[in-house]
């Protein structure tokens, strides 16, 4: 048995960590009970609470440490059980004392079963077989490996030399990896190792909570201890096996390397028959062994290899796999996937020759391996118009034993490469760039669509459209400050995009720029000019000022007359008023400007008797507003006698204010000014009656007073005498 175990040698260190870490994860079924609780209410939820309960009273009595680790495998007729220890000193352990496998029965007809009913399935402990029943076995070689890791005892000491001792750990390793792998592939085997057995009293109607542990005596105090496995289930949980997913083929030199999907259904196959065939129909495994992906602790492996040797490159070869569970059950095969083995690509094809032809087309002719038909898809051919950069797909064809190739639309200038592809989806691309022009003497066509603006820092943008040649090279700009100046280059070298931007001053008189554009191909032929873009400045400067000529006063009205501004682009003119003693211009009118020298004004507003200043501003049309003119004078005649006497006398803490008004008006109200030092006369307060107490005063502060009178249509008179107070 020894030579066999060699033959199947393997990394035992890898295998055996990944084996424990798969057994872990194959402990779904207790969350399978949990998918019990979600989504009910009502009578429904009652045994799914009962089932909880029982479930969360048998985790309270087991270990933290996993020892033993339990898989279920509902069938339409019975339920299998699988369990394996996690380390070799359990796995002695249950050699030793077997295991005990009990049954509760939890729900039936989908309600709690009531008093939960306990079953021993195992009236003796589950544990190796005696020798001669695995001899009946033997032509199982799986069945042998794990005869020879369960029977065969070490003889190198315990103690001693401590090299002597890790030998001896090592061998109790190696024999507990290859006894879980081997039960792993034959339910003979875990049968016959004490690590199977199957429920064929279960019912359909019930679900089951299955315990399994090692009956270590209590005088055994030597013993490790191990925790209880359990798993949760019933035959109304069968669920047939499922095909393994994305076979996948590389195809090689008489060489087929395989792949397949194996993580979606780790936790139902641990490993896999490859099957081979020549006719699509009959499959034979590929060797005698199962397929198992190893991978090192903490590394879960997605997919699994395997790598066939091919008689030849002609024939075709179909490849199909199964998965194998740790029941020793073998699953439905996947999708079939077929091929043959091609040579790889070892050198790219050349281009030998180009002829243009009529001035029109381009004619190429290439080399490469007469040998190599057999092997390869077809050829393919880039072209660009410019010797770098990438190099559009211009043909391909799935002709293997094509050797020329007519470009029947080539542009101006052509560089022409080559590739060879084949099934596998290989391209070799040649280095080689071969160059073939046509004779060009026509200019593209004129651009057009010329847009463009200026911002308020002179900043210019002229946009076109793109020409449509395929040979064009470039755009050059040309700009003038008048349209029937000559347009000089605005840019010194050709532009490629189709956007330019240019930089003006707009602090002059010319209130326009104007650019014109020219295509340009590779051969240096040059289009028309477009048509002229106009772009107006944004204006910056205001207009000149206006020049009052004359002022007079016409009856109860104010007669303005002015020279209007002499800029261009003035679109009215405003006129301001500034009654005496007031300190500030009001604006009073927008005059629209008509285009002639003169404009003039009547200002039907002006109070009889009252002097008022005038002065007029330019707007343009861009709002800009030109500087005031000087200001002039004027006034109408006053309309009746009026007299007003003002008084000031002043207190400790006060100024007195009195006055006598004589007018055949009636007076509304009186304003009061106040001038407070050097400053301006200022409008302090308004007031009915004959008299005013000023209480703002400070120390030693020189003021002075006077005021006016408002009647009752709102005119208002000259200011009274001032007076001073200190």
């Amino acid at each position: 048995m020894k030579t066999m175990i060699e033959q199947y040698s393997i990394k035992v260190e890898s295998f055996k960590t990944d084996r424990i870490r798969t057994d872990a994860g194959r402990q779904t079924t207790f969350r399978n009970a949990a998918g019990i609780l979600p989504q009910r209410g009502g009578a429904e939820l009652m045994p799914a609470l009962f089932v909880f309960a029982v479930l969360v009273s048998f985790c309270m009595s087991v270990r933290a440490q996993r020892n033993v680790a339990l898989l279920c495998s509902p069938r339409p007729d019975s339920i299998l059980l699988r369990w394996a220890p996690a380390d070799p000193e359990t796995w002695l352990l249950g050699n030793r004392y077997g295991y005990v496998v009990t049954r509760h029965t939890i729900l039936r007809d989908g309600a709690p079963a009531g008093d939960i009913e306990e079953a021993v399935l195992s009236p003796q402990p589950l544990a190796p077989r005696p020798p001669e029943e695995w001899e009946r076995h033997e032509a199982d070689r799986y069945v042998s490996i794990a005869a020879e890791c369960i029977f065969t005892r070490d003889s190198i000491p315990a103690a001693g030399n401590p090299h002597l001792v890790a030998r001896r750990y090592r061998g109790e390793q190696n024999r507990f990896a290859f006894a879980l792998y081997a039960a792993d592939h034959s339910v003979t085997a875990a049968r016959l190792s004490g690590l199977y057995t199957a429920d064929r009293s279960a019912k359909k109607n019930e679900k089951y909570l299955y315990r399994v542990y090692i009956p270590v005596p209590a005088t055994d105090t030597l013993a490790i201890p191990s925790d209880t496995a359990y798993a949760f289930t019933g035959i109304s949980e069968y669920r047939p096996l499922p095909p393994p997913l994305d076979l996948k083929a590389h195809w090689n030199d008489r060489k087929a390397e395989l792949s397949w999907d194996i993580l979606y259904l780790g936790h139902i196959y641990n490993s896999y028959i490859v099957e081979k065939s020549t006719d699509g129909k009959r499959f034979l495994p590929l060797g005698d062994n199962a397929v198992v992906q190893l991978a090192d602790e903490g590394i879960t492996p997605q997919r699994g290899y395997k790598t066939d040797t091919l008689d030849n490159n002609t024939a075709t070869y179909h490849y199909r796999v199964r998965g194998i569970n740790a029941f020793g059950e073998t699953g439905p095969p996947g999708d079939t996937v077929s091929g043959r083995g091609r040579i790889p690509l070892s050198g790219a094809p050349v281009i030998t020759g180009s002829e243009v032809r009529n001035n029109s087309r381009v004619y190429l002719r290439w080399t490469y391996p007469e040998t190599m038909n057999d092997y390869i898809s077809g050829f393919r051919i880039y072209r660009s118009h410019k010797p770098e950069g990438v190099k559009d797909l211009l043909y391909g064809t799935d002709n293997p034993a094509g050797r020329d190739f007519t470009d029947e639309k080539p542009g101006l200038t052509n560089y022409y490469t080559i590739s060879v592809f084949n099934s596998a989806g290989e391209e070799a691309l040649s280095p080689l760039v071969t160059y073939a022009e046509l004779i060009d003497s026509i200019p593209p066509a004129p651009p057009a669509g010329l847009t463009g603006s200026i911002d308020s820092a002179g900043r210019v943008l002229v946009r076109w459209k793109r020409n449509t040649e395929a040979d064009m090279e470039g755009y050059r700009v040309y700009r003038a400050n008048r349209p029937g100046f000559e347009f000089v280059s605005a840019h010194p070298a050709a532009l490629g995009d189709t956007v330019f931007t240019d930089s003006v001053n707009i602090r002059v008189l010319d209130a326009k720029i104007f650019y014109r554009v020219r295509a340009i191909d590779l051969r240096q032929n040059q289009s028309a000019f477009s048509e002229i873009l106009a772009l107006d400045k944004p204006d910056v400067i205001p207009p000149a000022s206006p020049v009052i000529k004359g002022i007079e006063a016409q009856g109860k009205t104010i007669v303005l007359t002015w020279i209007n501004s002499p800029s261009a682009d003035v679109a009215r003119h405003h006129v301001f008023r500034q009654a005496a003693g007031d300190t500030a211009y009001m604006p009073l009118a927008a005059v629209e400007h008509s285009g002639d020298h003169f404009s003039a004004f009547t200002d039907n507003a002006a109070q009889p008797g009252v002097t008022y200043r005038y002065r007029v501003a330019a707007e343009d049309r861009s709002g800009l507003f030109s500087a005031p003119s000087k200001p002039v004078q004027g006034k109408t005649p006053s309309a009746s006698k009026e007299s007003i006497t003002l008084k000031v006398r002043r207190t400790a803490d006060r100024v007195t204010l009195s006055w006598t008004i004589a007018t055949d008006r009636n007076v509304k109200r009186i304003l009061v000014y106040r001038k407070t030092g050097d400053a301006p006369m200022q409008l302090l307060d308004n007031v009915t009656g004959d008299s005013y107490s000023d209480t703002g005063l400070h120390l030693e502060t020189r003021y002075m007073y006077c005021i006016k009178a408002v009647y009752d249509d709102d005119t208002v008179s000259t200011f009274s005498n001032s007076e001073s107070a200190r």
